[in-house]
């Protein structure tokens, strides 16, 4: 099969299972179990539908074994797990910080907000690539720093407040920063890199078009196509997904750096998770 077909396969196969199979078969489950989606939410507390991350997680596994392929060739691993938590560690304040402009007003779904968000996302790139042009640094205790944060609300909170921000923390930590790494930074820029190679570098990392692909897809779902599919939503917001199209290039390269999704996936989730569960007590 010639180089080009076996490109043009990946990136058809990534859109489909992304596109088509993820919404399709979120859909046909809230649609045979009609209670469960406002269960996830006026039960449990979840702040929105969290079922979504557990279908993209279940189906990039699928894909992979499917494949044939071991999870760690996939970057779904978690051996030297020291190297990957001093890497997240090293670069977990610089990803905080880039997330300020959140807690300071701006609208991520406007264009001003976005193009402002794309350039903090493009400065914070070339900040991480130069964090970790060496072997990181014992850092992630910076981790356990902010998380220290929620210690003396929790103190001094409700049994319901404590739940309430346990729920919070669950929802972005472990469904949205698992959930879109897997499918993304593990399944789709996996399977991008097998078709595309990594001929380029940056600063030292090798990387090809299936981490640019992975981006702009990436990008693609925040616009809400994905809650336009489902139903659950009739706004479709491009400006929202000019700056997560950074984000995610953000996240790739730390993959790339890493050899594997768990680095991307804490801190993808993590600053999300500390920052919404510590609101509850201001």
């Amino acid at each position: 099969m010639k180089p080009s077909v076996m490109k043009l396969l990946a990136v058809l196969e990534v859109i489909v299972v992304t596109f088509a199979v993820v919404p399709l078969l979120t859909l046909g489950i809230y649609r045979l179990f009609p209670g469960f989606e406002t269960w996830q939410t006026q039960v449990v507390g979840f702040p929105f539908a969290v079922f979504v991350y557990v279908v993209m997680a279940a189906l990039a596994l699928l894909m992979i074994l499917l494949r044939r392929r071991s999870l760690h060739e996939y970057g779904i691993t978690f051996e030297n797990l020291k190297y990957h938590l001093d890497i997240a560690g090293a670069c977990f304040i610089p990803v905080v910080l880039a997330s300020m402009p959140f807690g300071l007003g701006v609208d991520h779904k406007s264009w001003s907000g976005a193009v402002l968000l794309a350039a903090v996302n493009a400065a914070l790139l070339f900040a991480l690539a130069l964090i970790l042009r060496k072997k990181p640094s014992p850092a992630s205790l910076g981790m356990a720093i902010s998380a220290i944060i929620l210690m003396p609300g929790l103190n001094q909170a409700s049994g319901s407040l404590v739940g309430k921000a346990t729920i919070l923390f669950l929802t972005y930590a472990l469904f949205v920063g698992f959930g879109e790494e897997i499918l993304y930074r593990g399944y789709m820029h996996s399977r991008l890199n097998e078709a595309f190679g990594k001929p380029y570098q940056f600063f030292g990392v090798p990387f090809g078009w299936g981490g640019i692909i992975t981006a702009l897809l990436f990008g693609l779902t925040h616009v809400g196509i994905l809650r336009w599919i489902l139903g659950l939503s009739s706004e479709v917001t491009w400006a929202w997904g000019l700056w997560t199209i950074f984000s995610g290039l953000v996240f790739g390269y730390v993959r790339e750096k890493s050899g594997s999704i768990l680095a991307p996936a804490l801190l993808h989730g993590l600053p999300q998770a500390i920052a919404s569960a510590a609101m509850l007590f201001l």
